[in-house]
């Protein structure tokens, strides 16, 4: 933990192509990577040269990123980065659990140039808010790890619960004029990003989960990861009335964890979405102003994860009128407890035309006496960038 949150530091303090210039790795590859900005960087086992101030976009500046990170590897660990972008086995797994097969590099496994690197690539692909989750679930593991050994087996940390146990892979090859996908994952973290040749970005699906939900102190800094995504939803709840409650509880149905997690490697999409009469809760567009409101501020929490030409594209679609005519709120778990984070089995969701989300809160596992979230993004029809 105390080498990858040094090495965050580090990154935060310098430039996006100072912060994987320092070390080299002991690499003697000399395989060309991808282009942006039409300059092309050509690896030799050392860190990076490439200065990515120049990038006139959000894409180039990631493309940028990933080559630099790339620069740092080695050949055999660059084959172990990269799959094939119409591989959907790859693109699909990935999980909830912290001792899962994972796709790409263990952050743990990585020199301190590549770890320093990847960090700085995670920071250019994601939001100020988004990058503080992502390192606040990382801080997590490492908290959990030092807590104790529940949750199964694996290399570092109590029971694979650790920082080190995250993973970075790329689906095809970075690039700002071809279809490619990113994925940043471990125990409660899924990010799975797809960028398209015409400069789209996509990044569903998108799974957080954070234990302790409250806020927690690790290597003397404090950290609350979800604590905005998941006070908006109790906000949202809260200002619902007796009657909208009612008629948005879930009635009949319990919820251990979120209905649409994990694709497990399945190389398809999920069928089994409520669908006709079995999408059931307050109609969105039925609520007041002020909770419509409320509505949009929860997907923004989600959707603001990333960088604004993707959030406020997704924003408008997800808040649209004609979306909002076919958007559902609706809470699952103890009736008479209301929508009680507190709760273990409660559960939040918006479900959309297109839009999915869900926060399902669960007994600790290894903070006991507590819940904890997890959480799921979803979009329908453009999962993985709509490319299975």
């Amino acid at each position: 933990m105390q080498r990858l949150f040094f090495l965050v530091a580090a990154c935060l303090l310098i430039t996006l192509s100072g912060c994987s210039d320092n070390d080299t790795s002991d690499s003697n590859s000399t395989s060309s990577n991808s282009t942006s900005n039409g300059t092309a960087s050509t690896s030799n086992g050392t860190s990076s040269s490439l200065d990515c101030s120049t990038a006139t976009s959000d894409v180039e500046e990631v493309v940028c990123a990933a080559d630099a990170f790339m620069a740092t590897l080695s050949d055999s660990e660059r084959e172990v980065l990269l799959s094939d972008f119409s591989d959907a086995t790859a693109k699909t797994t990935w999980s909830n659990l912290p001792n899962a097969t994972r796709n790409g590099l263990r952050f743990g496994d990585l020199s301190d140039a590549s770890l320093a690197a990847a960090m700085t690539f995670a920071s250019a692909v994601l939001s100020d808010d988004g990058y503080a989750d992502f390192i606040g679930v990382l801080a997590a593991d490492d908290y959990l790890g030092e807590q104790g050994s529940g949750g199964g087996g694996g290399p570092g940390g109590g029971g694979g619960y650790s920082a080190d146990n995250y993973y970075i892979a790329f689906i095809g090859t970075p690039s700002t004029t071809s279809d490619w996908m990113v994925q940043l994952g471990g125990h409660h973290m899924a990010f799975n990003i797809t960028y398209t040749a015409a400069g789209e970005g996509y990044p569903v699906p998108h799974h957080l989960g954070v234990e302790p939900k409250e806020s927690f102190t690790v290597g003397g800094e404090t950290y609350a990861p979800m604590s905005e995504e998941g006070q908006a939803m109790v906000d949202l709840f809260g200002a619902l009335d007796a009657d909208q409650l009612s008629e948005a509880y879930l009635a009949g149905q319990m919820f251990a964890d979120v209905l649409m997690g994990p694709d497990n490697g399945s190389g398809t999409l999920p069928t089994d979405y409520p669908s006709d009469s079995g999408r059931t809760g307050v109609l969105v567009s039925d609520l007041t102003t002020a909770q419509q409101e409320l509505v949009t501020a929860t997907i923004q929490q989600w959707v603001s994860d990333y960088h604004t030409s993707i959030a406020e594209t997704l924003l408008a679609s997800y808040t649209s009128a004609s979306a909002y005519g076919d958007t559902y709120i609706a809470w699952g778990g103890t009736e008479s407890a209301g929508p009680d984070p507190d709760v273990s089995g409660t559960c939040f969701r918006i479900d959309g035309p297109s839009l999915w989300i869900e926060i399902a809160c669960q007994s600790g596992v290894v903070i006991q006496n507590q819940t904890h979230y997890h959480a799921i993004f979803r979009d329908k029809t453009m999962d993985y960038g709509g490319s299975l």
